[in-house]
């Protein structure tokens, strides 16, 4: 054979062949045969009695041969034909007391085995248990029943075993963080500490050993030494914190420093200590203040009291002397700026001084906002005070209308309205004096006019007017010197004059907006006093224009009006 390697010729004539004529066909490959099956149930069946008889030596040897005493006994109890109830055990009965055990023994497989006594146990439950499934596959039903019937107590007992084991191994640790937690109660109570280290050894020996039970009084009573070391230790601590604070009380700034020092040695993370020990630094300038704040409330210096109460819990804000005294202070106070105030109120109300009184309640109430009888009583003074103030309106009204002073009436009217707007009487009594007010007004104006009128020597109108004012002049209203005046005036204007008109008989004469008198001679016309316009007209010749004044009293005038200028048209 040569060393040289193949040429590339002979290289693609290799051919590897495999001695292999099922592979790659997946419906070939090696199938799960029923003698195979059954052989391999029958070997795995085998191998496990194997290594339990292994277990069962190892126990027989290590612990005794007494290890299965109970379970046989149990066994032969159940196969003894003595026993009528055994013969109507069925198989499904004991298929369910199988299926339950099994159950039963998949948890409990599950559940921590931290004691050397309880992993044995187990195994000893495991091989009653396979013994059971024996007997149960063989047909002896009644003595598989009661197999796994005695295997369930036993498994109940190994669960409580169980919680026990965790229960005592949880004391024990408790037991170990409690006394370093307390160790700086030792010396407070030595012989109880020695007492619970005994205690606490003697359980763990027997937790050693597995006597769970018995390992959990001993831990019990380790608790109970060690409750009494706590005990000792919190009444240490408690006494020197009454002792510090009565010292605060006192005003004994030093021991006060002293006990709260000795209570945080033994309880360092003690707040009440912690806080007594920053209260005891000020402890004597907090007392000088109450005591003069004591002084104040002797004197009935309320304010003063409550000031210097305040300035105390300012500088310890847990001073429960301090703040009741600020509190008592504050509210003795109220009480007798309360008390003045009602009585005030009081007095005003009795003088029927309403707005005091109102006044005066009002304030008692700022004090005490929910003193129900004052608020009742203010109500009472209030609504008081609204009837007489709308009485008082109502009778200031009358006076004035009484007075024939309108306006002042009105007003009072008016206000009686504000205080109460259904007030029937106001109601009238403001229409009243207005309809009063509207006529006097007319009543002036009219007057005025007559006067125009009579200066414009409109006496005829003059006359209407002032008739019109006498029509609507109150009854009680007299005239006035400037009215009376008018009055004769008016009086003396008011019968007709007789006027005599000449004329040639070919102007037409005629008085403007009074009367057409026509082509005349001579004729007499009887005129009201007035300012009148004579007009004369004639064709072709120019109008003739005449004023003429009519006057009662005087000579009756001649009036001439004849067109004597011919028109330039």
């Amino acid at each position: 054979m040569s060393d040289q390697p193949d040429s590339p010729a002979s290289a693609k004539k290799r051919r590897i062949i495999h001695w292999d004529p099922e592979h790659g066909n997946p419906g070939q490959q090696r199938r799960w045969r029923p003698l195979r099956i059954l052989g391999w149930t029958l070997g795995g069946f085998v191998g496990l009695l194997l290594v339990a008889a292994v277990v069962i030596r190892g126990l027989k040897l290590v612990i005794g041969p007494e290890v299965f005493s109970s379970v046989i006994a149990s066994a032969r109890g159940a196969a003894d034909p003595g026993d009528p109830g055994a013969t109507f055990v069925s198989q499904s009965k004991a298929a369910l007391a199988h299926e339950t055990v099994g159950k039963t023994l998949i948890e409990m497989r599950k559940l921590p085995q931290t004691h050397n006594s309880q992993l044995q146990r187990l195994v000893l439950i495991e091989k009653a248990y396979l013994g059971g499934e024996a007997l149960l596959h063989s047909g002896s039903y009644p003595r598989a029943f009661q197999v796994f019937d005695e295997l369930g107590r036993q498994l109940d007992a190994y669960a409580l075993e169980v919680k026990l084991q965790a229960e005592t191994q949880r004391a024990y640790d408790e037991i170990l963080a409690r006394m370093k937690d307390l160790d700086r109660a030792r010396s407070l109570a030595p012989q109880e500490f020695e007492t619970a280290f005994a205690d606490a050894g003697t359980g763990r020996q027997l937790f050693m050993q597995g006597s769970f039970a018995l390992a959990k009084k001993e831990f019990d009573r380790a608790f109970s030494a060690l409750d009494r070391a706590e005990q000792a230790l919190k009444d240490f601590v408690d006494g020197n914190l009454r002792a510090g604070q009565e010292a605060i009380a006192a005003g004994q700034r030093d021991t006060a420093l002293a006990a709260f020092r000795a209570a945080l040695e033994k309880d360092p993370a003690n707040e009440l200590a912690q806080q007594g020990l920053k209260r005891a630094e000020v402890a004597d300038r907090v007392v000088a203040l109450l005591k003069q704040g004591a002084g104040f409330e002797e004197k009935q210096q309320f304010k003063d009291a409550a000031e210097a109460y305040a300035k105390a819990f300012e500088i310890d804000a847990f001073s429960g002397a301090a703040q009741q005294g600020k509190a008592r202070a504050e509210r003795l106070e109220k009480e007798t700026e309360f008390n003045a105030a009602l009585a005030q109120a009081d007095a005003a109300r009795a003088q029927q001084d309403w707005s005091r009184a109102i006044a005066e309640y009002e304030r008692a109430l700022k004090v005490y906002p929910n003193k129900e009888d004052v608020k009742k009583t203010l109500a009472d003074t209030r609504a008081t005070a609204h009837r007489e103030a709308v009485k008082a309106a109502l009778a200031k009204a009358y006076d004035h209308e009484n007075n024939h002073a309108w306006e002042f009436a009105r007003a009072d009217y008016n206000a009686t309205l504000q205080l109460d707007p259904s007030h029937e009487e106001a109601k009238e009594g403001y229409a009243r004096a207005g309809r009063m007010i509207r006529t006097l007004l007319s009543y002036d104006k009219l007057i005025e006019v007559a006067e125009q009128r009579a200066q414009a020597a409109e006496f005829q109108a003059g006359i209407r007017a002032f008739n019109e004012a006498m029509a609507i002049k109150p009854a009680y209203l007299s005239l006035n010197d400037r009215a009376e005046q008018l009055r004769i005036l008016l009086m003396s204007q008011s019968q007709p004059v007789a006027v005599t008109f000449n004329s040639d008989g070919d102007t037409w004469v005629s008085i403007s907006n009074f009367r057409m008198l026509g082509k005349i001679s001579s004729e007499t016309v009887r005129i009201l006093p007035g300012d009148y316009e004579i007009v004369g007209r004639r064709r072709g010749y120019q109008d003739v224009i005449l004023m003429l004044q009519v006057r009662s009293g005087n000579l009756p005038p001649v009036v001439n009006v004849i067109c004597t200028l011919r028109s330039n048209r």
